[in-house]
């Protein structure tokens, strides 16, 4: 999967979702995917040429257990032969997140790496 097919998997739940950081409009918005990187790895793609293998953490945050668009999302992925292991928390106390259902999970994405030899 390509950066740009994750975002458009997010972005095809038609909820809000943001890259890194919970942007202002959608802090109090529910659910909501905010995604990132974490790990960063180089990888020889066809002898001489380098692509970047990229771990991203998707977050998904509802106020409610099982929301419907956290199994939307599911089916999409199972569509696409994607199995990633979920992982879920209550947030009970935070000052912005109280009350907040989070599941997370982790994805590899293959990132091209244009010059690096």
């Amino acid at each position: 999967m390509t950066k740009k097919e994750l975002s458009e998997l997010l972005h095809g739940l038609e909820i809000p979702v943001n890259e890194g950081i919970t942007s202002a409009e959608s802090l109090n918005e529910y659910p909501r995917i905010v995604y990132w990187p974490y790990y960063e790895q180089d990888e020889v793609a066809s002898g001489e040429s380098y692509q970047n293998i990229v771990t991203y953490q998707i977050s998904f945050y509802a106020r409610t257990p099982q929301h419907e668009k956290y199994k939307e999302l599911r089916k999409r992925l199972r569509g696409l032969g994607l199995h990633p292991a979920f992982q879920h928390e209550y947030v009970e106390k935070d000052p912005v997140f109280a009350k907040t259902w989070h599941t997370f999970f982790a994805l590899d994405i293959v990132e091209e790496i244009d010059g690096v030899s």
